[in-house]
């Protein structure tokens, strides 16, 4: 089993969606009248959205609908009736509560987050294209007492509440399912690459959609592709935590398919010698691989280097780097939103490679992301430049994962 959590400012659409339209099976309710459509429970949600308006006029509430999404496998829940269903939604959101208080008593006191005294409702609802049956949950974050239900640590906790009930259960656990998954994809993603006679990405991503996966692709401004992240029903693989080494990532995909199709050695004829009375003199082994190589070994080349020059709060830039870490850095780039342009991220590793750690910040923000780079940031004594480039990408990635900010009253 696994589960998500995450709190929403479009509680109707996600209604909606959940229930299929008014089509699906409601499990489970709390603090409704008897026989509401579920549009009809949204819209008491939103009758106690108003009455507490005064309350957070100087810091309103622009998401005040909490959405869960708990779905166990097909195996767990094969033969299931909606009693059974209603008992383990039950279980689980018991199970949620317990994790959210208990983060919760570190720093506000315990029972601040009280699901008995809110608003929520549990659809049954199966996946059109898998058949695996799952359920939505929605729930009211201002409570009937009109105390919002803080949603920093909702996400952690509803995967640790489904870690609890696995355990609790013998299921699988929701790492090992993921696991599991990425193998079986990477073997897919071979496969194609396999049965391609040339490499072509459009037949790569053909191949896979195909199969039943979404591929959502990751282009910069120019429409270059620098990433893909392949769709397994609700979860997500970037293509870095496929493979080998890497090996299905963009930058890498055209060699892996070069490996999957070795050229067969070329047979030397031997030449036919015309009469028996020529003869050649070999020279020894040693001294024809020394002129093999005179004639052949190229002088080493100067490494490419990439440039670029850019501008962040009215400054300029130069970004100066060898071209291998470069591609190192944009290998490593996860774009941690699909609203955010790769290359924002890409500019972002860039400022940190060269050690212009305000301006990556800067940048991060213009971005919507946030955070602190570490203190103790920069390119360590004996560090390759390759590996420097991916763990500024890795922070890149961090800097500029959204985060929430609360707009307070403007008067």
């Amino acid at each position: 089993m696994i589960a998500k959590a995450k709190s929403i400012p479009h509680g109707a659409a996600m209604t909606n969606y959940a229930t299929k339209h008014n089509r699906a099976d409601i499990v489970l309710t709390r603090n409704f009248d008897e026989g509401l459509t579920p549009l009809a429970m949204w819209g008491a949600m939103e009758t106690i959205h108003q009455k507490y308006a005064p309350k957070f006029r100087r810091k309103p509430v622009t998401n005040p609908t909490l959405r869960m999404e708990v779905s166990p496998s097909l195996d767990e829940t094969k033969g299931w009736a909606l009693n059974e269903w209603y008992e383990y939604a039950q279980r689980f959101l018991d199970e949620f509560q317990k994790e959210v208080q208990a983060k919760e008593g570190k720093k506000k006191g315990k029972g601040k987050f009280n699901l008995d005294r809110a608003q929520l409702f549990t659809c049954l609802h199966i996946d059109a294209k898998s058949g695996i049956p799952h359920l939505h949950i929605l729930i009211n974050r201002i409570d009937l007492d009109g105390n919002l239900m803080n949603d920093s640590f909702i996400g952690d906790s509803a995967v640790k509440a489904a870690h609890t009930i696995n355990i609790e259960r013998g299921w699988e656990l929701p790492e090992d399912i993921h696991e599991a998954h990425a193998k079986e994809i990477t073997e897919v993603c071979y496969d194609i690459l396999r049965g391609m006679s040339r490499f072509d990405w459009d037949s790569y991503k053909h191949g896979l959609e195909s199969r039943g996966y979404k591929v959502h692709e990751q282009r910069d401004k120019q429409g270059v592709l620098h990433g893909y992240t392949i769709l397994r029903g609700n979860s997500r693989f970037k293509s870095s935590i496929l493979g080998k080494g890497r090996n299905l990532t963009v930058t890498k995909l055209e060699a892996t398919w070069k490996n999957l199709h070795p050229v067969a050695p070329s047979v030397v004829k031997p030449c036919s010698s015309v009469g028996t009375s020529q003869t050649t003199e070999r020279k020894p082994i040693t001294e024809r691989n020394s002129e093999r190589q005179s004639v052949t070994q190229p002088k080493p080349e100067e490494p490419s280097i990439f440039r670029k020059i850019l501008s962040v709060d009215g400054k300029s830039c130069s970004i100066k780097m060898p071209m291998d870490a470069y591609t190192a850095m944009k290998d490593a780039i996860e774009v941690p939103d699909e609203s955010m342009p790769f290359e924002n991220v890409l500019n972002v590793a860039l400022f940190l490679f060269m050690n212009y750690v305000d301006a990556a910040t800067s940048m991060s923000e213009f971005c919507g992301g946030g955070g602190d780079t570490p203190s103790n940031w920069g390119k360590d004594k004996d560090e390759d430049e390759r590996d420097w480039a991916r763990r500024c990408a890795q922070l890149a990635n961090w800097l500029c994962k959204p985060i929430r900010r609360h707009k307070g009253h403007r008067h």
